[in-house]
């Protein structure tokens, strides 16, 4: 069909205020109701259409005084105006809401109301090709494919479909309007996949009577992208999904972002070893999937929803819709690997099942999925209920113990974090790494290993956002990306490249990162030869989180949305005899260390106190705790902790500078960040000599009251002469 543009100046009202030019397509910060008009001559056809690619959030097309049709956003809509459109000074008025829809706005990222994009008159004659969906399955070791191409078409007539790669005819065949779709095949296919995108043409021609009506020409890939109860398969081969999560927004530009501006997005992405993009949390632009096509990425497509209540008649019918119409737009391209019902919303049952069923009808040859954060429990048996082909969840966190877990815990399909990322690694680059060597070592390791099959990095590209608070913002911009907003790399871009270099090349790391800078004694000796002693009841350390928590030093009090997260808990035994929790004396309480060995020195590892002790608060040199040493004969020996002396706060920042606590007595033995704004730490070294080697049996730890608890990863026996 000929195409005539309706993009350029246009008459912007806002509410019932004077008219202002404004170009079309455009994103504008929302303003509640708000006209576009423009005035336009139309070329004599026996049929024109009027295309809207995508408008936000609900759009109202009145023709010369007629209402044409509302539109729901990102969608494309092609109305038939024919009876409505005069030869001259045509007057288009879109009329658009971008604050009150049900269906819209998202406290999630900044929203933009406008014609976001293309606006267009298409002339055709009395029939046209309406929809074309091609796909094909592989055969012969993936030699050969069939394929077929399901043509919508109205009135009669037939169809003459050629295929043809690099100019050259493959396959050519004409059908009747109406009839079944046959099944054709084509020898010796080129395969479509991120290293070698091969894309097809195929050619569409309506034809009445033997007169060219109406053609569609586009183009696809001979592509399977399938699952086993672990892993994806590309084109019969295992694959690990290597994404990032991209929103369609570009430095000011909104959600209308220029071409060149998309290449460069999609270009950079794969430059990072990547494979795959979700594009969140709506559908993006065609121009977004035909990229992907041609440049070798995966996509997954969604429809909009964030935190929504789909219980909510309006929100789930339109999310059901703009689903539908995003998949018939994109289901011929070779780049959509799977569909994604939804993104952490509150759930009906009727909806899952609701959403998997549109998938289903519309593109049955498609993964369908949804981007969730439920429960386990919830996962399982509504994943299961839906027929939902593999499991996926969200695991942030400080350290990949989280992730981990789920990579165990789900079997029977493949498991996808669709978002894994956060400000952690964001401010801890060298964890960001360890999350993508451990990501990959469980999709390497075997059955036993889980079923982790991809992980969908949060996010690529700084957008605006004045809504969440604390740690993930500044300034009204959601600082977890990869680059910036203009695309600048941040500091997360280098590590996460080369992570994915290290993992593709067999450069695996064991185990992963724990944050420590250093977990080595003074003398750079390990505490080997040491006798660890068993703590008999080790404290409550979640009640002295929360202390902790409830008494952040003051300078932190100034800092709004500031708290203690983890607070100075190690994420794993890194030394034998080391508690991951440290053991917590509390103010008036007592902890004993037991076990047996012969020593000259007993050693403490902690000695410190969140929030309280030196430098931070409290007396220095002020008396906290008593250590009573219990030796086989039933004598003992003790010593007093003091404040600044033998322990120290266990806080390595205060406001906006980092802090050296030192005791006199202690030496550092460690030093770990999970999130370097707030959460640094420091454990100490307290070596106690005794007063001649004995055979001790116990190590008693006793409070004086003086409104301090007191920190203990370990207590060990052992000196020079043990």
């Amino acid at each position: 069909m000929k195409e005539q543009s309706l993009n350029g100046i246009w008459q912007y009202r806002v509410g019932h205020g004077r008219a202002t030019e404004r170009e079309v397509p455009f994103s504008a910060l929302a303003v509640g109701h708000s006209e576009c008009e423009r005035l336009f001559d139309a070329e004599a056809s026996a049929r024109t259409f009027l295309r809207f690619a995508g408008v936000t959030y609900q759009g109202n097309v009145y023709l010369n005084g007629m209402h044409v049709g509302e539109m729901l956003p990102y969608c494309e809509y092609i109305f038939d105006v024919t009876d409505k459109v005069e030869p001259k000074n045509n007057r288009l008025v879109v009329k658009l809401e971008d604050m009150s829809p049900k269906f819209g706005p998202s406290a999630g990222w900044e929203n933009y109301g406008g014609i976001i994009r293309e606006v267009s008159l298409l002339y055709g004659t009395e029939a046209r090709v309406e929809d074309v969906f091609f796909h094909a399955s592989l055969k012969n070791g993936y030699r050969d494919a069939e394929y077929r191409a399901e043509i919508k078409a109205d009135g009669y007539g037939e169809c003459r479909v050629t295929l043809s790669l690099d100019g050259v005819i493959v396959d050519r065949y004409t059908a009747e309007v109406g009839e079944e779709a046959p099944l054709r095949t084509v020898r010796d296919v080129r395969l479509w996949s991120p290293d070698a995108p091969t894309l097809y043409t195929l050619e569409t021609v309506l034809l009445r009577d033997g007169r060219e009506m109406d053609r569609d020409t586009r183009l696809v890939g001979f592509r399977e992208f399938t699952c086993d109860d672990r892993r994806f398969l590309l084109n019969g081969k295992p694959v690990f999904l290597r994404g990032v999560c991209r929103h369609e927004m570009y430095g000011d530009y909104g959600h209308t972002v220029p071409l060149d501006c998309i290449e460069k997005d999609l270009r950079m992405i794969k430059d990072t070893g990547c494979n795959f993009v979700r594009l969140v949390h709506y559908p993006h632009s065609r121009h977004v999937v035909e990229l992907a096509d041609r440049l070798g990425l995966m996509v997954s497509e969604e429809p909009g929803l964030w935190w929504s209540d789909t219980s909510d008649p309006d929100i789930s019918a339109a999310s059901l819709e703009v689903l539908r119409r995003t998949i018939r737009r994109d289901r011929s391209s070779p780049s959509v690997v799977f569909w994604l019902c939804f993104n952490e919303c509150e759930f009906t049952e009727q909806f899952l099942l609701d959403s998997a069923r549109v998938c289903r009808e519309n593109d049955p040859t498609r993964l369908v999925s949804g981007a969730n954060c439920m429960s386990e429990a919830d996962t399982k048996k509504y994943y299961d209920l839906c027929g939902f082909d593999f499991y996926t969840t969200h695991p942030y966190g400080a350290t990949p113990d989280f992730a981990v877990w789920h990579a165990r815990l789900f079997r029977g399909k493949p498991l996808m974090f669709t978002e894994w990322g956060g400000y952690y690694v964001q401010t801890t680059p060298q964890l960001l790494s360890e999350f993508i060597h451990t990501f990959y070592s469980f999709y390497r390791g075997g059955t036993g290993e889980g079923a982790l099959a991809g992980a969908s990095f949060w996010y690529w590209a700084e957008v605006n956002d004045f809504h969440r608070p604390g740690l993930a913002c500044l300034d009204g911009c959601l600082k977890e990306a990869l680059v910036d907003k203009d695309r600048n790399p941040t500091g997360a871009y280098a590590v996460f490249c080369e992570a994915w270099r290290d993992v593709e090349a067999g450069k695996q790391t064991s185990g992963y990162y724990t944050g420590y800078e250093k977990l080595y004694d003074y003398k750079g000796e390990r505490l080997e030869g040491k006798i660890p002693l068993t703590c008999r009841e080790r404290g409550d350390f979640e009640a002295y989180r929360e202390h902790s928590r409830a008494n952040v030093p003051a300078a932190f009090v100034r800092q709004r949305g500031r708290r203690v997260v983890l607070g100075p808990i190690l994420q794993r035994e890194e030394i034998p005899g080391m508690y991951p929790a440290p053991c917590v004396l509390s103010d008036g309480g007592e902890l004993i260390f037991e076990g047996e060995a012969y020593t000259d020195t007993v050693t403490l590892i902690g000695c410190t106190s969140a929030a309280e002790g030196y430098p931070i608060g409290n007396a220095y040199g002020e008396a906290a705790a008593r250590v009573t040493v219990t030796f086989a004969d039933g004598r003992e020996e003790s010593f007093l902790l003091r404040n600044g002396e033998d322990f120290t706060t266990a806080f390595a920042s205060l406001g906006s500078s980092r802090i050296d606590p030192q005791g006199k007595n202690t030496t550092r033995f460690a030093a770990f960040s999970y999130e370097k704004n707030l959460e640094n730490f420091i454990i100490n070294r307290l070596d106690l000599p005794l007063s001649e080697g004995k055979t001790v049996r116990r190590v008693t730890l006793t409070s004086l009251g003086r409104g301090y608890s007191l920190l203990f990863y370990g207590v060990f026996l052992g000196g020079e002469n043990a």
